[in-house]
């Protein structure tokens, strides 16, 4: 079962095998970033209580892409193309999760790609003593 810091680490380390040379971050800096880079936002998560203890949980996170080369718009595009390829399915612990609402755009000279994870989980409860045992004895008629 996944959490959202296991979301982005499966992201990170997808994009880190197609991408080898372009920097990813996960959180901000003061100092800035080395373009090319990717930079891995949670939007938001939702988690709604479905029967007994199970929950659908959803995770909205927008890969921003900033580019180095000087056709910015082509480069980005051609990013953008291949995150739809890449991020379909993410691997996280050896289980697969399937990316929903996939949709992007290039704002200022920035790829902004926006994707979604929508899965159950089961919450582990004590178990509770639900019925107790009921002890009894059976007569039989001897005539």
């Amino acid at each position: 079962m996944a959490n959202i810091n296991d979301l982005i680490i499966g992201i990170s380390q997808t994009l880190e095998r197609e991408f080898p040379n372009i920097n990813i971050y996960k959180e901000e800096t003061e100092e800035g970033f080395k373009k090319p880079y990717f930079f891995i936002k949670v939007l938001n998560s939702t988690q709604k209580k479905e029967f007994n203890n199970r929950y659908k949980k959803s995770v909205s996170f927008d890969i921003h892409y900033f580019s180095d080369k000087e056709d910015i718009n082509s480069d980005c595009l051609n990013i953008a193309d291949k995150l739809y390829e890449l991020l379909e399915y993410v691997s996280v612990e050896s289980s697969l999760y399937r990316a929903t609402n996939m949709k992007h755009e290039v704002i200022d000279g920035a790829l902004y790609f926006f994707l979604q994870f929508n899965y159950k989980i089961i919450k582990q409860v004590e178990e509770e003593l639900k019925m107790q045992t009921l002890h009894g004895e059976v007569l039989t008629k001897n005539d």
